[in-house]
């Protein structure tokens, strides 16, 4: 049975060539995977990278992987269960076209193509905890901020900037769709009344809110202060009152690079329109921004 986890999803070429999915993907890859996380793929990496690369040869993408995966050795997929650490063996008859493609890639190159709010890699279903579809700046100053944090505290933190409204209703969706097999093993191994659960979460629309970096520092103040009389642990407030002070810088900082980038490119196409017409010499100032 598929299971669901939380991940943060942190080489290589892309197979899948959307904008979005490259921008994405080249942010993600300046993410530092947890110390603990790396050592435990280690042993599997030179034949993980093999099949990387027969996967790049073969062009593979999100609408053919199944296929590839299928034509794989029992070691190779063997090879993919541990490197990606899923707990059960690959099932190539029970992959959806997403979690085949997604067991091909390195973490920061994991995706949810069809946008249902999980990440499928192989049979599991996961939640990334750096929304894959906040705009782009925030999401470079989240990794940022993070690779200068404590590596043992970024999960927790992580935790508290999820939208706990979309998460339960994906949850819910999910069970939902489930096989009537998958319920009842959860019915009978679970202290969650599932159908309550799914009844509850479902009965009204939920409705999707744009993650923007007020909102998430609105839910980091509210952990900080919040309005009823439970208070978080001492450890857990200084953590993240540095991860917040962090991320403003990195977010502040981001925003002013964009700027300068911006600036830069504005001056340089007003000095091509100007320099147009006439012969430009090593003396003109195009030639001189253009050799800093």
């Amino acid at each position: 049975m598929s299971g669901i986890y939380l991940a943060i999803y942190h080489k290589g070429l892309n197979m899948e060539t959307s904008t979005k999915y490259q921008e994405h993907t080249s942010i993600m890859k300046g993410l530092n995977l947890h110390s603990d996380f790396a050592k435990a793929r280690e042993t599997y990496k030179e034949d993980f990278e093999k099949i990387y690369e027969q996967a790049i040869d073969a062009e593979v993408n999100v609408s053919n992987a199944k296929e590839f995966v299928a034509d794989l050795t029992v070691e190779e997929l063997e090879t993919l269960q541990n490197y990606t650490q899923l707990a059960d063996a690959v099932e190539v008859n029970e992959l959806s076209d997403e979690g085949a493609y997604n067991l091909l890639m390195h973490f920061y190159e994991k995706y949810d193509f069809d946008n249902d709010g999980f990440t499928e890699d192989g049979e599991v279903k996961t939640i990334s905890l750096i929304p894959q579809d906040i705009d782009n700046d925030l999401k470079e100053a989240f990794v940022n901020a993070l690779n200068n944090s404590d590596e043992d505290n970024t999960l927790s933190i992580l935790v508290l900037t999820l939208d706990i409204n979309k998460v339960k209703n994906d949850l819910a969706q999910h069970i939902n769709n489930m096989p009537a097999s998958q319920k009842d093993y959860l019915r009978e191994n679970t202290s969650l009344d599932i159908d309550l659960f799914v009844q509850t979460q479902l009965k009204d629309p939920y409705e999707q809110k744009q993650i923007t970096f007020d909102t998430i520092m609105t839910q980091l103040d509210n952990v900080l202060n919040p309005e009823s009389s439970e208070s978080t642990s001492f450890t857990l407030r200084e953590n993240i009152q540095a991860f917040t002070q962090t991320l403003k810088s990195e977010y502040q900082s981001v925003k002013d690079t964009k700027a300068n980038e911006l600036e830069d490119k504005l001056r340089i196409n007003d000095l091509v329109a100007n320099y147009k017409d006439r012969e430009v010499t090593t003396a003109d100032p195009l030639v001189t921004l253009l050799q800093a």
